[in-house]
């Protein structure tokens, strides 16, 4: 199985929930989910941004060598589950491939619903305040997905 991560500039976002989401999967010995991430207007090759680097060092996982990736046909394509940050995120994607649609979930869809806010540029408490509103979200997709493919 394959999920994709999806916000807009994936270098804080979606490299969060991607990375505590592949910890999640090792923990659980699941080797047969692979996580990756991207954002609609990400450039590829960028560094995740320091703070979202530093919450994720909090909670032992570590992000060097991570590098932003921007959205392709291809992982939508290859993608068995999209999820993304925010409702613009997920028109963006089925705009663009409406085949995708039945895919595309919005993360918080697995928690209380609504849009993650954006932390760019925020301070190391608003990039915190992200990732613990993401985190439980991450969790009972991990959940949901495990109950699912069995």
């Amino acid at each position: 199985m394959k999920v994709l991560f999806v916000c807009t500039g994936n270098t804080c976002r979606s490299p969060m929930a991607e990375k505590y989401f592949s910890k999640l999967c090792s923990d659980a010995g699941r080797v047969d989910i692979e996580v990756l991430s991207a954002g609609t207007f990400a450039g590829p090759g960028g560094a995740p941004s320091a703070n979202a680097a530093k919450v994720m060092s909090d909670y032992g996982i570590e992000m060097q060598g991570f590098t932003s990736s921007s959205l392709t046909p291809v992982m939508v394509e290859d993608a068995d589950i999209i999820v993304v940050m925010t409702s613009g995120h997920r028109s963006q994607i089925v705009a663009a491939c409406p085949e995708a649609k039945s895919k595309v979930r919005l993360l918080m869809e697995f928690k209380n619903g609504g849009d993650v806010a954006d932390p760019f540029g925020g301070d190391y408490e608003t990039y915190k305040q992200c990732f613990d509103e993401m985190k439980e979200a991450l969790e009972n997709l991990f959940l949901d997905l495990i109950k699912n493919s069995k």
